[in-house]
C-alpha cells in the first residue's frame, strides 16, 4: 500500500467562476444604472454598452468556467476576449463615473488572473 489516496480533488475553476460572479453582478448594477433615472446615465448608449458588456464576459467566463468543449486554441482566445471585455466594461464604467461597476470588474479582473494562472485545464 502507498500510503497515497486514489480519491483526487474535484477539478474546479475557481477564477472563472468569480468572472462569472462579478461580472453578473456588474450586468445587475449595469442594469440598474440603465434604469433609474436621476443617476445621469440612465438610458444613455453608454449604460446600455455596459450592460451588454457585463452579460456578454458572463457569458464567455460561464463558458471556460463549465469546461465546455473547448479546443486550446478557442480557451485561449476565449480568455484574451474575456480580458479585453472586463478592461473595455471598466473603461466604459469609468466614463460613465460608475464606481460600484469599476469595483465589479476589478474583482472580475482578480478572478481572471486567478484563471488563467491558477485552474485546472479541463484536460487536467
Amino acid at each position: 500500500m502507498s500510503g497515497t489516496s486514489d480519491i483526487s480533488e474535484p477539478k474546479t475553476a475557481g477564477g472563472a467562476w468569480l468572472v462569472v460572479a462579478a461580472s453578473a453582478i456588474g450586468a445587475l448594477i449595469a442594469a440598474f444604472n440603465v434604469i433609474a433615472v436621476g443617476n445621469g446615465i440612465a438610458f444613455t448608449f453608454g449604460a446600455w454598452l455596459v450592460f451588454a458588456s457585463s452579460l456578454l464576459v458572463m457569458c464567455a467566463a460561464l463558458i471556460v468556467a463549465l469546461h465546455l468543449a473547448l479546443s486550446g486554441g478557442a480557451r485561449g482566445t476565449l480568455a484574451v476576449l474575456i480580458l479585453l471585455g472586463i478592461l473595455g466594461t471598466a473603461t466604459a464604467a469609468y466614463f460613465l463615473t460608475a464606481w460600484i461597476l469599476i469595483i465589479a470588474m476589478g474583482v472580475a479582473l482578480v478572478g481572471w488572473l486567478i484563471h488563467v494562472a491558477a485552474d485546472p485545464s479541463p484536460l487536467d
